[in-house]
C-alpha cells in the first residue's frame, strides 16, 4: 500500500468515526423529551411544569406541587433507525437500527414549607447507540461500528415563593457523559484495513435558574436561562490501527493522553401556558440555544495532531402540547416538538462536519391519577431528514468526501410511575 493509499484509508476511517459519533449527541439538543408529564406533552412545560420534571426544564415550578413527591421511574423503550446513502463509501450506505433502553427520569420532591421545595433528580437527556456489521459482497468491503453515548444529569434543585404569583427556582447538575466507540473497516480491492477504537468520560458543571409568573385566570409564564457548562474532569484514550501491503511502520498507535469536552453553550427557554388543575391545560415553549464551538477530543495519531471538532450553530427549538382530564383522574397529554440541527453547514473540507438532520417529533400519552400514585404510558415517534458525509468517485476514481443524503427515524415508548406523600 502506498502512502497515499494508507492516508486516504485513514481519512475514510475517521471521517467515518466521526459521522457515528455525530449521530449520538453533537448535532440536536432535543432527541427526545425526558419526564413524565413533559413526555407526553412535547416537553411544553416550562410555564407549567409542576412535578419532578420541573428540575430539568423550569425548577421554579416546583414549588407547584402541594405534597412531597418521589418519581420511581420514567423509562423510554424503543427503536433507532438511521439511514446515510453513499455513507461508507460510492454505492455503499450507513443504514443501522437499534433498540434501546433509556433510565431517562427520577427523583423526589420535598415540600419543606408552603413557600419552600426541594429536589434530588437524575435525567437522561441523550443517549444513543449504534451497532452494526455491514457486508459488500461485489467489492469484499466490511464494515463493523459500535457506539455507545450517554449523559446523566444529577444533582439538587430548590424553589421558592416570592408572592403569591412569582416563584423562582435554581437546578444544579453534575453532567456525566460516558462514550465508547469501536470502527472496523476491510477493504480487499485496496488489501487493507483500519480499526480504530475511542472511549473517554467527562464531568462538567451546569445550573438552570428559572421563573414562574402566574398574572391570573390560571395563565403561567415561565423563563429558564442555562448559563455555559462548565469542565470540570476529563479521561479519554484511543488507539488506531492500519495493516495493508507496504506497510512498513506506523501501523499501530494507542495513547491515554487524550483531553476531552462536553460543552453545552447558553439556553434560553421562555413559555406561556394555562393550567385549570385536574381539567386541562396547554403550553408553548420557545427554546433558544446560542452558538458554541470546541474540541470534542485532542490526541495524537500516527504521530500528528488529530482532533474531533464540534461547532454548533444557534438554534430554536419549538415545544407545544395539552393536557384533558376524564373524570379528573385519567390525563390524555398530546404534544409536538422540534429537534433543528446545531450543524452550521455540512462541510467535506472541515473535520467538525457531522449529521445536519432536522427532526420532528409527536407525543402521546394516557394515565391514571389517585390520591397518591400517579401512571403514565405513552409513545414518541421522531423523524428527520437532512445530509451527512458521504463518499463519490473523483476525477482520479478514487473516494472524495461529499455531501450526500440522511434521514433519521425513533420509535419510544414510555412507562412512569410517581407516588405522592
Amino acid at each position: 500500500m502506498t502512502t497515499r493509499m494508507m492516508k486516504r484509508m485513514l481519512a475514510i476511517g475517521i471521517g467515518l468515526s466521526l459521522a457515528t459519533a455525530a449521530w449520538a449527541t453533537d448535532s440536536k439538543y432535543q432527541t427526545y423529551i425526558v419526564g413524565d408529564r413533559a413526555a407526553g406533552m412535547g416537553g411544553a412545560v416550562v410555564s407549567i411544569a409542576d412535578s419532578v420534571d420541573a428540575c430539568y426544564y423550569n425548577p421554579a415550578g416546583l414549588n407547584m406541587v402541594k405534597s412531597s413527591t418521589v418519581s420511581l421511574s420514567a423509562n423510554l423503550y424503543g427503536w433507532q433507525l438511521y439511514h446515510v446513502e453513499n455513507g461508507l463509501f460510492p454505492g455503499e450506505n450507513v443504514r443501522g437500527n437499534s433498540f434501546v433502553t433509556i433510565p431517562s427520569t427520577m427523583g423526589g420532591i420535598w415540600k419543606y414549607s408552603p413557600e419552600l421545595s426541594l429536589a434530588f433528580s437524575v435525567l437522561v437527556p441523550d443517549r444513543s447507540s449504534f451497532n452494526e456489521i455491514v457486508a459488500y459482497n461485489d467489492s469484499q468491503h466490511l464494515y463493523q461500528f459500535n457506539m455507545d453515548d450517554q449523559t446523566i444529569w444529577f444533582g439538587p434543585s430548590a424553589a421558592y415563593e416570592i408572592c403569591p404569583s412569582l416563584s423562582i427556582g435554581l437546578s444544579i447538575f453534575g453532567v456525566y457523559r460516558s462514550y465508547s466507540e469501536y470502527l472496523s473497516l476491510f477493504y480487499e480491492d485496496y488489501d487493507a484495513s483500519y480499526a480504530q477504537g475511542r472511549k473517554f468520560n467527562d464531568v462538567a458543571l451546569a445550573a438552570v435558574l428559572g421563573m414562574q409568573y402566574r398574572p391570573g385566570r390560571d395563565w403561567n409564564i415561565g423563563l429558564t436561562i442555562q448559563p455555559p457548562t462548565g469542565h470540570i474532569y476529563d479521561n479519554g484514550r484511543t488507539m488506531v490501527h492500519v495493516l495493508g501491503r507496504n506497510i512498513l511502520s506506523n501501523n499501530y498507535y494507542y495513547t491515554e493522553d487524550v483531553d476531552t469536552d462536553n460543552r453545552l453553550p447558553t439556553k434560553i427557554a421562555i413559555g406561556v401556558g394555562r393550567q385549570v388543575k385536574g381539567n386541562y391545560a396547554f403550553g408553548l415553549d420557545l427554546t433558544y440555544h446560542l452558538p458554541t464551538s470546541y474540541n470534542l477530543q485532542e490526541w495524537q495519531e500516527l504521530g500528528e495532531d488529530a482532533y474531533a471538532r464540534v461547532v454548533r450553530a444557534p438554534v430554536l427549538d419549538v415545544n407545544l402540547g395539552g393536557e384533558y382530564y376524564i373524570n379528573k383522574i385519567y390525563p390524555v397529554r398530546a404534544g409536538f416538538y422540534t429537534g433543528f440541527s446545531s450543524v452550521p453547514d455540512v462541510n467535506e473540507e472541515e473535520s467538525y462536519a457531522s449529521s445536519n438532520v432536522d427532526t420532528y417529533g409527536l407525543t402521546l400519552s394516557v394515565g391514571r391519577e389517585v390520591s397518591n400514585v400517579a401512571v403514565n404510558i405513552g409513545i414518541n415517534y421522531i423523524f428527520g431528514r437532512g445530509y451527512d458525509l458521504g463518499y463519490e468517485v473523483d476525477a482520479q476514481n478514487s473516494p472524495a468526501k461529499t455531501v450526500v443524503k440522511a434521514w433519521e427515524q425513533q420509535i419510544l415508548f414510555t412507562v412512569n410511575t410517581a407516588y405522592y406523600f
